[in-house]
């Protein structure tokens, strides 16, 4: 018979100077509460755009492909990704495919995946 696993936490009470370095790393995250807040929301947003031309990009090539004629067999042919993968790609909303993915389904469509970098603020 198995013997279950015995784990027990083990609490111990923080030192003086532990206890200062968590109140000061409160304090200071609490001060800086609004510039943490207001770069989460924008680390979000960039995600989030970036995702949209993600989408945009798969739904360009899905039509270029569907324009000239082409299975997803032919796809394969060309770029070697699986018919089943670039299925995925087409119609799963949450795909999330690499660079890499992308450039070698536009090469197989005759397109080129083209990528700019943009600062995160407009101050920078």
């Amino acid at each position: 018979m198995k013997k279950k696993p015995t784990s027990e936490r083990v609490v111990r009470e923080l030192t003086t100077d532990e206890q200062q370095r968590v109140e000061l790393a409160r304090a200071e995250t609490e001060a800086n509460r609004e510039q943490i807040l207001a770069e989460g929301r924008l680390r979000k947003r960039a995600l989030e755009l970036s995702r949209e031309q993600v989408h945009r990009t798969l739904a360009t090539l899905k039509a270029k492909r569907e324009s000239l004629g082409m299975s997803l067999v032919d796809v394969e042919q060309k770029s070697g990704l699986k018919p089943s993968a670039i299925s995925r790609l087409e119609n799963d909303p949450e795909a999330n495919p690499t660079l890499l993915t992308l450039q070698r389904y536009a090469s197989a469509v005759g397109m080129l995946v083209v990528t700019e970098v943009e600062s995160m603020t407009t101050s920078q």
